[in-house]
């Protein structure tokens, strides 16, 4: 249904339905704020790439009020499996983690429910976007929101970006972008085809000359399977059909050995996608801001990217609302904080990469072997302290 002009007014207009903005939305609409979470199409949804998250997920989920993770609804990961080093298997079980298991989610269905809670706090969701269109204005931002069966223009005081890796609202607003490495992932859903059940919950790391593997299992009996690269080093006729990914997969790594007897078949994929190391170089700017992917978004192998997103979300929201009521350097505080993290973040993704010496000639693991400058680091204590809801 087609809508008149000004149909919408709010204090801050979220665009982007993933963990940053769903999260940011349900807390600056439980602190009163009226707030428009807009999605864009959903179409394909199949695309979202990203499942697994650390165990100190649910802790942090449970403080922002969040009860999200079930095993009836996403799996648990039982702990991580890796040929990385060496050829020998190296274990490292759930059981020793603090916080209990990691997950691997439905992520659909984990962005879905983190959207529910925003709406139950008070936004309001404007899902199945196919075009939006932004324009600064002296007093705030005004968006027009076209979909196959209407037109909604909203009206807002300020804009956060959750668009992920683009940042593409950031970016139009002035923002300036730095790209730490050229990072790609090929990646695959695939399904057993004798219909038996999968009963490895861990997940599979290995390297090879030019990349590394990742595979877990996720909801519905599936696992995903993704090679990383760099999008200069790879030779996409490898990858470019399902077939040609399966040959390759099976012909590089030794994932067979984990998955025995169970003959996946490719359900869903290869797609190619950026999975670069990047930051803006800073994260807010006049009447906007950017958390989660749109900020910082980080290499898979850290297992950070949806729990930084989360926290990223809550603090980004938590500091515009201490700017605009108690701390004028609010603002300047998370920059900084984000500013620590992301240097502690490239200082230990150096130790992990550098853990692998067999490859140390080829490009791919000298650029990753590079000393770093010195920066100061955040603790990860700082990281769940910093997470606390408002």
């Amino acid at each position: 249904m087609a809508r008149s002009a000004a149909d919408f007014r709010c204090d801050i207009c979220v665009v982007g339905g993933g963990p940053a903005g769903a999260v940011a939305a349900h807390v600056l609409a439980g602190a009163g704020a009226r707030v428009a979470l807009i999605v864009r199409d959903r179409r394909n949804a199949a695309l979202a790439v990203g499942e697994t998250v650390p165990a100190e997920t649910q802790p942090i989920l449970k403080r922002l009020g969040l009860d999200c993770l079930s095993p009836d609804l996403h799996v648990p990961s039982a702990g991580t499996m890796a040929r990385w080093g060496s050829d020998t298997i190296h274990f490292r079980e759930a059981i020793l983690s603090p916080y209990g298991c990691g997950w691997h989610l439905d992520r659909h269905l984990f962005e879905r429910q983190l959207r529910a809670a925003a709406v139950k706090n008070g936004a309001a969701l404007l899902e199945n976007c196919a075009r939006i269109v932004t324009k600064a204005t002296p007093k705030g931002w005004k968006f027009r929101i076209e979909s196959a069966d209407r037109q909604l223009d909203v009206t807002s005081s300020y804009l956060f970006d959750g668009t992920g890796r683009a940042a593409r609202l950031a970016i139009a607003a002035g923002a300036r972008r730095q790209v730490h490495d050229k990072l790609i992932a090929i990646w695959s859903v695939v399904e057993a085809l004798n219909g038996r059940h999968d009963p490895d919950q861990r997940i599979y790391l290995e390297t090879a000359p030019d990349g590394w593997l990742y595979s877990a299992q996720i909801p519905n009996r599936r696992r995903v399977i993704a090679y990383f690269t760099d999008g200069d080093l790879v030779d996409l006729s490898r990858t470019r059909s399902a077939a040609a990914f399966e040959k390759y997969i099976a012909n590089s790594f030794q994932l067979s050995s984990v998955t025995d007897g169970l003959h996946y078949r490719v359900v869903t994929g290869p797609f190619r996608v950026n999975a670069a190391s990047t930051r803006l170089a800073q994260a807010y700017g006049g009447r906007w801001i950017a958390a989660g992917d749109a900020a910082q978004s980080f290499d898979p192998l850290s297992s950070q990217g949806i729990l930084s997103a989360i926290v990223g979300g809550n603090n980004a929201a938590a500091a515009l609302i201490a700017a605009h009521s108690s701390d004028s350097s609010a603002l300047e505080k998370l920059q900084a904080d984000l500013d620590a993290r992301y240097a502690e973040y490239l200082a230990e993704r150096q130790v992990h990469y550098r853990a692998e010496q067999r490859w140390k000639q080829r490009l791919f693991w000298q650029r990753r072997h590079d000393n770093l400058p010195t920066e100061p680091q955040a603790s990860l204590a700082g990281l769940l302290a910093s997470a606390s809801p408002l």
